[in-house]
């Protein structure tokens, strides 16, 4: 595929035109809205242009980390890796750690965007 690329947004989960917006692209954005008012994590994938969603929040602010240039195959295996460094104390969902995990697993070069 093309070139491998992360971009943030975040929303105050207060905020349910922000968060409209933050998960407009998002697959069964509905339901995770409704989980979004605690601490959540989730990913989704968008097969018609091969985007991978990462969302998190901390209750007060949700955060989505789009992933695009990756196939099927690559994500998922990256699923399965991220859940181990999930686990690691301290560990926290950013676009750099996601992007250090990227090139750690899959030894491609991710470009962090806005």
């Amino acid at each position: 595929m093309g070139e491998t690329r992360i971009t943030s947004a975040q929303a105050l989960v207060a905020d349910p035109g922000a968060l409209r917006r933050l998960l407009d692209e998002v697959p069964d954005a509905g339901e995770i809205c409704l989980e979004l008012s605690k601490p959540y994590f989730t990913r989704r994938w968008r097969h018609s242009d091969q985007h991978s969603f990462w969302i998190a929040s901390d209750g007060r602010t949700a955060v989505c980390h789009t992933l695009t240039g990756l196939e099927l195959d690559e994500v998922i295996a990256l699923w399965l890796s991220f859940d181990d460094y999930r686990r690691r104390p301290g560990f926290t969902l950013s676009a750099s750690s996601l992007g250090n995990i990227i090139e750690t697993e899959l030894g491609v070069t991710v470009e962090l965007g806005e």
